[in-house]
């Protein structure tokens, strides 16, 4: 046997009792895992365990607001029932409920503006508004799997701008780093006495290699060696250690003298698996994770 899609829905009541909005009653019945309904209620006597249902939170909110699984069939009310669940503010003054359980409240609720032009049970697309009455509407699947999938759709919006704002302020601040990095050069402590790397007409920073350039290329004064640095930049572990390989080897090739050894500093703002294996076994190329104060550990 198949499971029905219904949507309930919550309507506000602070005219009885200023408590009683939809807010605190939505939040009320998920907290009881239980939604009342009475006697008249449509549809009441058709759901059944095991239904989906979809939860219409009414004015001022006007958007779906969570999901859930029905646990029972719609059930009679006892005197111990009423008791547990008669608290004012669930509005339970009701003759009959349905317990929910697999329930999911939304943090991101979907305003049913955006939906209701692809929703087939709202014929009168002008009225939508009225199609949200009477406590419980039945849909059919495709309805129910379409916000869903909407939903689905705005998280994973949202998700990516979250991200492409996180990449952003990353990139900024690692751009404020090399900054830093190259004004405060001597008051960091590198762990080794470098110094940034001089030519005649070009110092270590945004050093020239072929096609490419090293974000600093610095000597260690102290032993002589090449020293390539590189800002990770939000950039693959794999990529940024191909990318500081293929520096050194340029390094080598056009800079160091025979005897002169070539070593490399990845610096982020934190080591992740991928990283630590790929640095493994590269004993010549250091990770250093940066922090807020611009503090290298």
């Amino acid at each position: 046997m198949s499971n029905n899609y219904w949507i309930f829905i919550v309507t506000d009541h602070s005219n009885i009792n200023k408590e009683l909005t939809v807010k605190n009653i939505f939040n009320q019945r998920m907290e009881d895992e239980l939604w009342g309904l009475g006697k008249s209620t449509p549809n009441r006597e058709k759901l059944k365990k095991g239904d989906r249902v979809l939860f219409y939170i009414g004015n001022p909110v006007k958007s779906i607001g969570g999901s859930a699984r029905l646990k029972t069939d719609s059930f009679k009310l006892d005197k111990k029932a009423k008791k547990k669940y008669g608290h004012e503010i669930s509005f339970y003054n009701t003759d009959y409920g349905v317990k929910l359980e697999d329930i999911d409240i939304w943090q991101n609720k979907i305003k049913m503006d955006v939906l209701i032009s692809q929703l087939s049970f709202i014929e009168n697309k002008n009225y939508w508004y009225t199609y949200f009455q009477g406590g419980v509407r039945k849909i059919s699947e495709e309805d129910y799997n379409f916000i869903l999938e909407n939903r689905d759709k705005k998280l994973t919006e949202q998700i990516k701008e979250v991200e492409d704002l996180e990449n952003e302020y990353q990139f900024a601040l690692e751009m404020h780093l090399e900054e830093f990095m190259y004004r405060n050069w001597d008051n960091i402590n590198w762990g080794s006495n470098l110094k940034l790397y001089q030519t005649a007409d070009q110092d270590g920073r945004q050093f020239p290699a072929d096609i490419w350039s090293i974000d600093f290329l610095a000597i260690d004064q102290d032993t002589d060696d090449l020293v390539v640095i590189e800002l990770k930049r939000g950039k693959t572990s794999d990529s940024t250690v191909g990318q500081i390989l293929r520096y050194i080897s340029w390094v080598k090739e056009n800079i160091a003298d025979e005897n002169q050894d070539v070593r490399g500093i990845i610096i982020g703002k934190e080591s992740e698996d991928k990283l630590e294996y790929a640095l493994k076994d590269l004993d010549y190329i250091d990770f250093k994770s940066y922090e807020i104060d611009f503090k290298l550990n």
